[in-house]
């Protein structure tokens, strides 16, 4: 017998409808640490240590301007440490500050010539600003400086599928988890591109894995559960994007889809 897929709505409406609280992607030990941090550096105001640890909890608690302002201070005091302007730049990239990010990757590099992590940050830079060959060009320099450096071949995986390089694309992910078998972003962007070349069973795989080493991939559930659809799977379809929207009630294209679903039937 034919049932309606069972959907429901008022559930996806709720999940949309959640209060977003502060700290939403941290827990309470993290900020306990914050808040023992802060104590510290009252005591010891010239102590770039400190300055640079509570920056990373700052970072951790998504508190990006206040985590820039601790980076900052702790470059005051220690002007020559290539990890402080690595630390700088990426917080201006998650701040849309991109020039002030390409700045500060490029005085880590210049401080720390083979430093593959400023690399593949300044290369990100170049991919978002659309410099994809300026951004291969970094990529290349980061596994020059460490072939065992993961995300520097999944990065440039994702620049050979912009290009729609897909077999190439395909090498790097693969690389990626040869040198790191937990390298969950490396998994997750391979299916994508296997998705593209309509290799759908192979992607779900992959995804799979992804998911098998990050329970709260969203973006994996979400793919898996659109590429399940794609298979006309739809029950499985419907509780990986379910998963997704559980993990973000914001993930709009998860709650749009499941509403699609309501049209589809299985046996």
């Amino acid at each position: 017998m034919k049932k309606l897929l069972s959907i429901s709505l008022l559930f996806i409406l709720c999940l949309a409808s959640m209060p977003s609280f502060g700290y939403e992607h941290s827990d309470f030990e993290t900020i306990k640490q914050l808040r023992k941090c802060n104590k510290k550096i009252d005591r010891n105001p010239e102590n770039a240590r400190l300055y640079i640890q509570r920056g990373y909890l700052n970072f951790m608690v998504g508190n990006y301007e206040d985590a820039l302002s601790d980076y900052e201070n702790a470059k005051r005091l220690e002007p020559e440490n290539p990890d402080i302007y690595y630390s700088i730049g990426r917080m201006e990239y998650i701040l849309k500050n991109y020039d002030s990010s390409l700045e500060n990757y490029t005085k880590a590099i210049h401080i720390k010539p083979k430093d593959a992590k400023s690399y593949v940050g300044r290369g990100l830079v170049k991919e978002t600003c659309g410099n994809l060959d300026g951004a291969i060009e970094d990529y290349n320099k980061a596994i020059k400086a460490d072939k065992k450096y993961a995300q520097a071949y999944v990065n440039r995986g994702v620049v050979k599928d912009k290009q729609q390089k897909y077999e190439e694309a395909l090498a790097d992910y693969t690389k990626a988890i040869k040198v790191d078998k937990y390298a969950s972003d490396a998994y997750y962007n391979r299916g994508l591109t296997l998705c593209k070349l309509k290799r759908y069973e192979e992607a779900i795989s992959d995804y799979t894995a992804a998911i098998d080493l990050d329970g709260f991939y969203e973006l994996a559930y979400l793919h898996r559960g659109l590429t399940y659809f794609s298979l006309k799977q739809y029950e499985k379809s419907r509780l990986d994007l379910i998963k997704a929207l559980d993990i973000n009630p914001k993930n709009d294209t998860a709650r749009e889809k499941l509403i699609e679903l309501q049209d589809y039937v299985v046996e």
